[in-house]
């Protein structure tokens, strides 16, 4: 089989289903194929699930910019989901970070983010942060974002997703690309194709021979476990590294 669409989506996170729900309105005729048996299984659930105003970019003011330009829309658009019944507070390590507390607190003014000083000894052992801030971030239910998603994408008869699809080979020709995946014999053809992948933009990348991001990944381990009370509507974030 060698189906046409308009645009072929790699990745069902939220970039990739948001990209189309937007595709899906315009009335394109759009493909997503995802690795996972279901959508959102990988950063956008396994991350921090932070919407955020950029606290913690201090070291890149244009990225902390775009953050804050977006943080109201996404909370006006996806209120839904939104858990905003906490509060977070933000640490400059007193070791390994590149970013002090004075650093910190002009950051936030030059950002125009709320940042409240607070004694860093109510939250942490004496000594080990030089400053701790009272801000303003909330996180999002990613499972009632993506079942949103899934359900604005279903009214859409020329939007399709596949599952259990993983990309191994791609063609480009003049004016399309060929998509080939692993397990099954169908291709598929367009000539607007969208990596939405995050992590393996680079794999993407490689199949079309394209020059690949300088990127660098490191491992990061997330905990979850059972706090006590006192920490049930509490949100601690440390800065203790180079960024």
């Amino acid at each position: 089989m060698n189906e046409h669409y308009d645009k072929v989506i790699v990745g069902a996170g939220i970039y990739g289903l948001y990209a189309a729900y937007i595709c899906g309105k315009r009335g394109e005729k759009v493909l997503v194929v995802e690795r996972d048996k279901e959508a959102f299984m990988r950063a956008t659930y396994i991350n921090q699930a932070r919407v955020h105003m950029g606290y913690h970019y201090p070291r890149s003011l244009n990225t902390a910019n775009k953050s804050v330009n977006y943080f109201d829309r996404f909370n006006r658009d996806y209120s839904f989901c939104i858990n905003s019944e906490f509060e977070q507070i933000y640490a400059t390590s007193s070791k390994f970070s590149w970013t002090n507390a004075n650093q910190f607190i002009k950051f936030c003014k030059d950002t125009k983010i709320p940042c409240q000083e607070v004694i860093p000894s109510n939250y942490f052992r004496h000594g080990m942060c030089d400053g701790a801030f009272l801000t303003k971030e909330y996180t999002y239910d990613a499972k009632l974002l993506r079942n949103y998603f899934l359900a604005e994408i279903s009214k859409f008869s020329h939007v399709k997703i596949l599952y259990n699809f993983e990309v191994v080979r791609m063609e480009r020709n003049q004016d399309s690309i060929m998509i080939y995946g692993a397990h099954c014999n169908d291709s598929y053809k367009t000539s607007y194709l969208l990596n939405a992948t995050y992590a393996s933009t680079n794999q993407i990348s490689h199949m079309l021979d394209l020059n690949p991001f300088p990127t660098k990944y490191e491992l990061c381990e997330i905990i979850l476990c059972k706090t006590n009370e006192n920490l049930t509507k509490l949100g601690i974030t440390v800065m203790d590294n180079v960024i």
